[in-house]
C-alpha cells in the first residue's frame, strides 16, 4: 500500500476561493489602514478644556470625513465583489487579473484617502481621490462583463439592476472631477450622490418592472 499522495486530488482550497480569501484580507487590511489617517491631536495647552479639544479635532475634519467616505465606498465595493463572485465557478484564471486590478485600486485608497483630507481645497487632491475610486468601480463592472461572457459568472436575478447600481459611481466620480477645478466643496458634495442614489434607482426599476 502506497503512502504517496494521491496527484489527482490535490489538498488545496479551489482557486475561486483563494481569490475570494485573498480579496477579503486585502480589502479587510485597506480598512485598517485608513484609520491610521486619523490622529489624536497634539498637547492641549489645557488638557480640560473642552473647547479647545473641540477646536484641535474641528482642524481634523477633513481627514475624518475622507476617513467615512473611504470607509463607506471600501465597502460598498466589496458587497459589489462578493455579489460578483458569488455566481462564479471554479475556474479563476479569467478573472484572476481583473481582480488584481480591483485590488490594486483598494489598496492605494488609504493613500488618496489621507492626501483628500490633507488637501480637501485642492482640485487636484480630490481628483486623485475621484480617479482612485472611478476605477475601482470599472475594474468591478470588468469583473462582471468579462466573466459573462466567458462564462464564469452566471447572470441571476436583479444582474441588470446591480448592472445599473454600479454604473451610479462612475457617474459620479466623473462629475465630481469635472466640478472640482470650479468648487472643490461641490465636487465633495456631489459624492453623496454615491449613498443616495442607489436606492433611488431601486424604487424606479420596481416601479418600471411593476
Amino acid at each position: 500500500m502506497s503512502s504517496e499522495p494521491d496527484s489527482s486530488r490535490p489538498d488545496r482550497e479551489p482557486g475561486i476561493g483563494r481569490l475570494i480569501s485573498l480579496s477579503d484580507a486585502v480589502v479587510a487590511i485597506s480598512l485598517t489602514l485608513l484609520v491610521l489617517q486619523l490622529h489624536v491631536p497634539d498637547q492641549l495647552r489645557n488638557p480640560n478644556s473642552a473647547s479647545e479639544l473641540a477646536t484641535q479635532l474641528g482642524k481634523g475634519g477633513g481627514q475624518l470625513v475622507s476617513y467615512v467616505i473611504s470607509f463607506y465606498v471600501i465597502a460598498q465595493f466589496w458587497g459589489v465583489h462578493r455579489r460578483i463572485f458569488r455566481r462564479a465557478s471554479d475556474e479563476e484564471s479569467v478573472l484572476e487579473w481583473w481582480n488584481f486590478a480591483f485590488l490594486f485600486t483598494i489598496t492605494v485608497m488609504p493613500f488618496t484617502s489621507d492626501l483628500l483630507g490633507a488637501y480637501t481645497q485642492n482640485p487636484l487632491a480630490v481628483d486623485i481621490f475621484a480617479v482612485n475610486l472611478l476605477l475601482a468601480s470599472l475594474s468591478t463592472q470588468a469583473m462582471a462583463v468579462v466573466g459573462r461572457r466567458k462564462g464564469v459568472l452566471i447572470s441571476g436575478p436583479g444582474a441588470r439592476e446591480g448592472a445599473v447600481r454600479t454604473a451610479v459611481v462612475p457617474v459620479v466620480m466623473a462629475l465630481s472631477i469635472a466640478l472640482s477645478w470650479w468648487s472643490t466643496s461641490a465636487a465633495t458634495y456631489s459624492w453623496i450622490l454615491i449613498a443616495v442614489a442607489p436606492p433611488v434607482v431601486d424604487r424606479l426599476l420596481a416601479t418600471r418592472k411593476a
